[in-house]
């Protein structure tokens, strides 16, 4: 259609990188395909934030905790990331006194919150499952992506405690 330009030969060969440039992932199953029998067989974490404006009591960290079984969500403020393990030490005891039972496995990110060397002892001793999803895959922890998600708004509703 354009006069002047030379008539390119198609090639049928194909580079590697080619291929590779259009592959895709398949795509995440909208449902899980296992559940929890019991309560805290399994807890999902995560953390939300740097939330701006900090709360009046200086949190700006949401880190939530979710049963798998009934679904109840723990919500804790925080300051800092590095509260991550003390607040998870917190509500082990709280929850296994309440319940009766015991955590027996925790699903998060690869945070570094989660995945210190305290924490991986802790869990270790105490007979907790880590179950720690792969990295920039948050449909894998999607129980506390969808909470997260759901609940975005935790700032504005939570600012003053």
């Amino acid at each position: 259609m354009v006069h002047g330009l030379p008539q390119l030969q198609y090639s049928n060969l194909l580079c590697e990188d080619c291929i590779l440039g259009k592959q895709h992932r398949s795509s995440f199953p909208r449902a899980s395909m296992w559940r929890a029998t019991h309560p805290l067989q399994l807890i999902h974490s995560d953390i939300c934030g740097s939330i701006n404006p900090i709360s009046n009591s200086h949190k700006r960290y949401v880190l939530t905790f979710i049963n798998d079984f009934s679904r109840k969500l723990w919500v804790f403020f925080l300051a800092g990331k590095s509260d991550a393990f003390k607040m998870f030490q917190h509500f082990k005891v709280k929850v296994e006194k309440k319940t009766g039972a015991s955590i027996k496995g925790l699903r998060t990110d690869r945070g570094g919150e989660f995945t210190s060397t305290d924490f991986i002892e802790f869990c270790t001793a105490n007979g907790i499952y880590r179950q720690l999803t792969a990295s920039y895959t948050p449909q894998q922890n999607g129980v506390a992506e969808r909470k997260k998600s759901n609940n975005h708004e935790y700032g504005s509703k939570f600012a003053h405690q």
